[in-house]
């Protein structure tokens, strides 16, 4: 956590109401978003995780739910206005810290088709290691598949061109396009040819690198 400051980016709402102005102004942590096509263009999000006091945070909410435009920014994160849609799933939660009487308030919020379960053939991910891939689109899809086959997959995604880089913070986000159905034809040619081989044993299936692996930076 050393330094963990220099990682925070910045999320604002701003709204006139009249002769009222209203603007919020609470640490971001976590952001992904589609990249920007123009300059001054309102933005894709997919992910916002911000922290702050209960007032700040519950008017962050009540923007989100409202579909308000957001703006958002920090290191190596281009300022722009962004929109989380119709439908996005908010959570919401408290963080005690030590030393300080008030707790701060946590709320993170997810486009509806980040947080989707069903195929609509478009999945948002965090990161791109090639077993991490492979392990949430088999989770999302319901895909049988064995970690020794992750650098196969991977390549097959990139030889296809079903990958896009995403903008992010404390992410390296990617969006994998494709089907349940496709997938799953891919599997059973890639078997059939002796790419991939399905193990004979029975056992449990253990994704080590997954558990293991340290958050992103």
């Amino acid at each position: 956590m050393k330094n963990a400051y220099e990682r925070l980016g910045c999320l604002e709402f701003e709204k006139q109401l009249r002769d009222t102005r209203t603007r919020i102004r609470v640490a971001l942590d976590r952001f992904i978003g589609e990249p920007i096509e123009s300059k001054g263009a309102t933005g894709v999000c997919h992910l916002v995780s911000v922290f702050g006091s209960d007032v700040d945070i519950g008017a962050i909410w009540a923007a989100i739910a409202g579909q308000e435009c957001l703006t958002v920014s920090g290191p190596d994160l281009t300022q722009r206005r962004v929109s989380l849609g119709k439908d996005p799933r908010v959570l919401r939660g408290t963080v005690a810290v030590a030393g300080r009487s008030r707790s701060v308030r946590h709320l993170m919020a997810l486009s509806a088709q980040m947080a989707d379960d069903t195929d609509v053939g478009r999945i948002i991910l965090s990161q791109g290691s090639p077993e991490f891939v492979l392990y949430r689109i088999s989770q999302r899809l319901g895909l049988p598949v064995h970690p020794t086959w992750a650098n196969w997959f991977w390549s097959a995604l990139v030889q296809q061109k079903r990958t896009q880089p995403l903008d992010g913070l404390g992410y390296r986000p990617l969006a994998v396009s494709g089907t349940k159905d496709e997938f799953l034809q891919w599997i059973g040619t890639a078997v059939k040819e002796r790419e991939i081989e399905i193990p004979e044993e029975g056992n449990s299936i253990h994704w080590n690198s997954i558990l293991t692996s340290p958050p992103d930076r």
